[in-house]
């Protein structure tokens, strides 16, 4: 019997300690080939690379396989392995993320829950791996974060997931790990919070007295009772996401509205 072989990427990079964690752990349970991006490809979402060529260099790890390093996207990533291997994979895994990937804001902004996504459409089976921060500084020093623990856990779930039916309406699960994992650390079933910071916009010139734009923000204190932020940063506890994709809304104030419009264009286009 053939093992399971799973597709690991980030969005971090090729070179991240939380891919790399994460890649020893699962190479125990199934074969696992590395696609990730050559630099570090954070909050790019489900960008897709159509208006230049994506190029790769391989990567020989001392357990003799071999990594991809591409100039694409995370989602990119996904899309070059479904090409490359010679079968359909059995789950496509993304991170350990540097920075958690909590509320709805931060799961489709994110580039490592953005490959998840990709997986999803092409009917396999995805999971996505992030740690919170004590300083976001972290996210781009990629410095102060030991994975080995988090690896661990995330190679247990996963073998539990590679042995399940997937369910057809989810397209992953998001996994977010608190600052510090202790025996006492708690695991929580959640939702997505909506927001976990408070963007803003920082305007300052540069020496040419030209105005430009910091986009920055600050994390929230509080969240609402059993979503996700709160898990991981009020609790300090592992939350564990369904992560579904239907956007229609069938709200009766949404579909009045839609039917009002549907009767507005009627009613003045010009045949």
């Amino acid at each position: 019997m053939k093992n399971k072989l799973i597709i690991l990427t980030n969005d971090d990079g090729i070179k991240s300690s939380g891919l790399n964690a994460l890649r020893s752990e699962l190479s125990q349970i199934a074969d696992v080939v590395c696609f990730a991006p050559a630099e570090a490809s954070s909050a790019t979402s489900k960008a897709l690379t159509f208006h230049k060529p994506i190029t790769y260099s391989t990567i020989a790890y001392d357990d003799g396989t071999i990594g991809y390093s591409t100039t694409g996207s995370p989602a990119d990533n996904v899309l070059v392995g479904f090409h490359v291997l010679k079968r359909k994979p059995d789950l496509v895994v993304s991170g350990i993320n540097y920075g958690d990937n909590s509320s709805i804001h931060s799961i489709l902004t994110s580039g490592t829950c953005a490959a998840a996504f990709e997986a999803y459409f092409h009917k396999v089976p995805a999971i996505a791996f992030s740690a919170d921060l004590a300083d976001d500084s972290q996210m781009f020093i990629q410095r102060g974060i030991n994975f080995d623990k988090m690896a661990k856990i995330s190679s247990a779930i996963t073998n539990i997931v590679l042995e399940l039916e997937w369910p057809e309406d989810l397209a992953f699960l998001n996994v977010n790990y608190p600052q510090q994992i202790t025996e006492e650390t708690k695991v929580f079933i959640t939702s997505p919070a909506l927001y976990k910071y408070n963007n803003y916009m920082i305007e300052k010139k540069d020496p040419r007295k030209l105005t430009y734009f910091w986009l920055w923000g600050e994390k929230k204190e509080s969240f609402p009772e059993n979503t996700d932020s709160w898990a991981v940063v009020n609790q300090n506890g592992i939350s564990i996401s369904p992560i579904g994709l239907n956007l229609h809304d069938t709200s009766d104030s949404s579909l009045k509205l839609v039917t009002m419009l549907q009767q507005q264009i009627k009613d003045n286009m010009l045949y």
